[in-house]
């Protein structure tokens, strides 16, 4: 994979961004695909048109999309691309900013360059020499918001202070439906995080990955295009990130379900354990939405 490969992609991106927005704005159909779990039409056709395009530019990749039937093809393939076209949908709904399109690239079951793009917000983090932040203006598409990642890909982001600097308390970011379900209503959750309740991971860990928040818990299961593009953008030096009731991530599995995670500043997951053991925290984990 060359650098002006991945600027291509790129540019994919910011066009079907342009069509998820505009639908996102329009009074779009929306179908069940059974268990309250909802498809409009920007999933499906930002999953097709992204297919095309990688199908047509890497013809010897695999590639797995929520919104696509999956097979067995992808599983001896060195690179796949793993997209969620619109991760976090139920928000995406009810017309709430938290969502985003998440885009992974694996190889060899490793996630290497990924992409988080919240068309709503313009927020996009991707990776150039190092993981990157840009905030972009609609209408996406343009010379000019390309510009801007090329210029942003070259440049260091520096977020990363320990987060016990000072007397704030770490911002974790968990669930809307977990917040719901009461799984973080132990009290040394909101007595020493800023606990903070949002939609999409995917989004979730574009945050992290640009040093906004410091840590991300889920107890429930996880697909592989739910994270595999966000968890792309986290380097070994600054952040740990692991399931709590698995192995280690290897994507491009013919069983794409992981159960539990734990994403964060090395710090803040340091700061987490001193809280609460791991072991207990992986005995909440559900395996079931």
């Amino acid at each position: 994979m060359e650098e002006q490969e991945f600027q291509e992609v790129w540019r994919w991106v910011l066009t079907v961004g342009d069509s998820i927005l505009n639908i996102y704005r329009s009074d779009f159909e929306i179908r069940d695909k059974g268990g309250n779990d909802p498809v409009t039409e920007a999933d499906l056709y930002a999953s097709e048109f992204l297919f095309e395009k990688i199908s047509k530019q890497f013809p010897n990749h695999g590639f797995l999309s929520e919104e696509k039937a999956d097979t067995n093809r992808r599983l001896d393939k060195e690179w796949v691309w793993i997209l969620d076209p619109i991760d976090g949908t139920r928000e995406f709904v009810k017309k709430n900013d938290q969502f985003a399109l998440s885009l992974g690239l694996v190889r060899n079951g490793e996630p290497i360059w990924g992409i988080i793009f919240n068309p709503a917000t313009g927020e996009f983090f991707s990776k150039g020499k190092h993981s990157f932040f840009a905030k972009l203006q609609a209408p996406y598409a343009t010379d000019e918001n390309f510009r801007t990642l090329i210029v942003e890909s070259s440049s260091v982001l520096h977020p990363l202070q320990d987060v016990r600097d000072g007397k704030k308390k770490p911002i974790l970011l968990v669930s809307v439906s977990e917040m719901k379900e009461g799984l973080f209503s132990d009290p040394f959750w909101s007595e020493d995080f800023d606990l903070r309740a949002m939609g999409s991971i995917a989004y979730k860990l574009g945050l992290l990955s640009a040093g906004f928040i410091d840590i991300i818990v889920s107890l429930k299961p996880k697909n592989e295009w739910d994270i595999c593009g966000g968890i792309s953008l986290l380097d070994e030096e600054n952040f740990i990130y692991f399931p709590l009731k698995d192995k280690p991530y290897q994507f491009n599995q013919k069983t794409t379900l992981s159960f539990g995670l734990v994403a964060g500043k090395k710090s803040a997951v340091n700061y987490l354990e001193s809280k609460i053991d791991f072991h207990q925290l992986s005995l909440k984990v559900k395996e079931r939405w």
